[in-house]
């Protein structure tokens, strides 16, 4: 490939992202000023000059566009990685899950929004279903069967649902966070019961 057609491409990727950012962002503050019913995909082309197919090149629909959720919840970099990872399957899940972690999906972000607009809940958790189906067909291709990627799966998850609600500084990598959110909820299976709290008949 010549300099200049990889220069060629830098810039149309780049241009894509601009792009993307900024239907994200019209969408955003018109779903925020008029609710998810109240907007329109053409209001958000309109306040980016583009036309609607040309936003549907870039999100699937208004709520999605929103949020910002990604088109694939594994990149195919990661992916590759993790099909010739060597060692265990779970650190390794954590390493695919945390780099979307790293790449700067703001979850509280998408936390704080969806609880100013609710109506967008339904739109985020068709996502993360999504998300999930993609996470255990990817386990089952180094797990020893579909319910040992379901269950790797199922924890990895279950341990980025604590980091989403914990008020944490993201000053290590992701799979690094996941992973102690991960031993967190081990050590919390062996915890034991406080003492019962006093009666009035006591």
């Amino acid at each position: 490939m010549s300099i200049a057609n990889t220069v060629g491409e830098g810039r149309r990727e780049r241009k894509k992202q601009q792009t993307r950012q900024a239907l994200h962002e019209a969408a955003l503050r018109l779903v925020e000023e008029q609710g998810l019913d109240g907007t329109t995909i053409e209001q958000i082309c309109e306040a980016v000059d583009v036309s609607p197919r040309t936003f549907f090149n870039y999100f699937p629909s208004k709520a999605a566009a929103a949020l910002k959720l990604p088109e694939s919840g594994v990149e195919p970099d990661v992916e590759a990685r993790f099909l010739s990872a060597q060692g265990e399957l779970v650190p390794a899940l954590c390493e695919v899950v945390g780099s979307s972690m790293d790449v700067g999906m703001d979850r509280q972000r998408i936390k704080q929004l969806l609880m100013r607009r609710p109506e967008l809940l339904p739109a985020f958790s068709q996502w993360m279903g999504s998300v999930r189906d993609q996470l255990i067909a990817l386990a089952e291709r180094r797990a020893a069967d579909h319910d040992e990627a379901m269950r790797a799966v199922s924890l990895v998850l279950a341990a980025m649902n604590v980091l989403v609600h914990t008020r944490t500084t993201p000053d290590r990598p992701g799979a690094e966070r996941l992973l102690q959110a991960l031993d967190g909820l081990v050590d919390v299976r062996s915890a034991r019961l406080s003492d019962p709290e006093p009666t009035l008949d006591a």
